[in-house]
Formats: C-alpha cells, sequence, structure tokens
C-alpha cells in the first residue's frame, strides 16, 4: 500500500512539475513576442517621423528614403514573424495550462492525475515547437523557487541563455 501511495505522490509531483514549469516557458514567450511586438513599433513610429521629416525638408530626401525602408522592414519582419499572434498564442496555452495546475490542488488523486495527463497531451499536441534551452532556463527556475539544491540545476551557458528566445544553441549540450 505505501509503495502504491508513493507512487502516486511522485507521478503527482512530475505532472505538477511539468504543468508548472509549462507554464513558465509560456509566459516568458508571451513577453518576449510582446517586447518584441512593441519594439518593432517604437522603430516604427520613429523613423516614420524621420520619414515625414525627410520628405518637407529638400535637403533631408536620403534620410526619407533610408526611414521609409527601415519602416517597410521593420512591418515585414512584424508581419511574418506575427509577434502579438503569437504572444496571444503563447498566453492561451500559459492560462490552459493555470487551469490545469488549479485541478490539481489538493491530495493526489489517480482520477484526476489521468485527466490531468489526458488534457496536457491535448494541449501539448496545439503547441508550437519547444525551445529546449529555454524550456531548461524555466526548469532551472522552477527548481529554484522549489528550493531544489543548485547542484540538480542543469547547466546552461551565457550564449545559450542569450539566444534562448529565438533558437536552440548547442541544445545537445543539455543534460
Amino acid at each position: 500500500m505505501e509503495t502504491a501511495t508513493a507512487d502516486i505522490e511522485d507521478r503527482w509531483h512530475d505532472m505538477l512539475f511539468g504543468v508548472r514549469r509549462s507554464i513558465r516557458y509560456h509566459q516568458r514567450r508571451r513577453a518576449f513576442f510582446d517586447r518584441l511586438d512593441q519594439f518593432s513599433n517604437m522603430l516604427s513610429v520613429i523613423f516614420g517621423s524621420a520619414a515625414i521629416y525627410g520628405i518637407l525638408e529638400k535637403d533631408y530626401q536620403a534620410l526619407a528614403l533610408t526611414a521609409s525602408a527601415l519602416v517597410t522592414v521593420l512591418a515585414a519582419i512584424n508581419l511574418v514573424i506575427g509577434s502579438a499572434q503569437r504572444a496571444r498564442a503563447h498566453s492561451d496555452f500559459s492560462r490552459r495550462y493555470v487551469e490545469l495546475e488549479k485541478r490539481m490542488i489538493g491530495q493526489p488523486d489517480e482520477h484526476v492525475l489521468h485527466q490531468v495527463s489526458m488534457e496536457r497531451l491535448s494541449i501539448e499536441a496545439e503547441e508550437p515547437p519547444v525551445l529546449h534551452v529555454l524550456n531548461a532556463i524555466c526548469h532551472n527556475e522552477l527548481m529554484r523557487a522549489m528550493g531544489y539544491k543548485k547542484e540538480q540545476f542543469v547547466e546552461i551557458g551565457p550564449v545559450q541563455r542569450l539566444f534562448a528566445q529565438m533558437f536552440d544553441f548547442c541544445e545537445h549540450d543539455i543534460h
């Protein structure tokens, strides 16, 4: 009986840990895409203003052309990346994982664990591919928050951290 109790508690803990890590991951992705959208919009306004100034002043036509080109490039990049839409998608994923975590408040229960597992698989089927380095960073954050020892953390290099939001750099080095 004790083995069965320990087994459900271990699986419960693992599921809760995974759900909480996913919440952190999607919150970080949402924040990244929100910042990217805001930064792109800010530069578009600045360069758009410079373009207008360049049009009004005859000696600054080169400035107007350059600023207009930069606004066009920024708008095209933002349109292709779809940063605002991606931010909303990650916000929705985070919200869905929070709902799973709410269902796990309380004592471990086999039926609830099974339902949460099925729902988590449904969410994961809709998620975009995971950035493994960023996922490992979220893993470490959660371990720190839950009081794990530093020796149990995943080692992540500074270059990996730098590019974690954009692409996986040497993710095969993470163990």
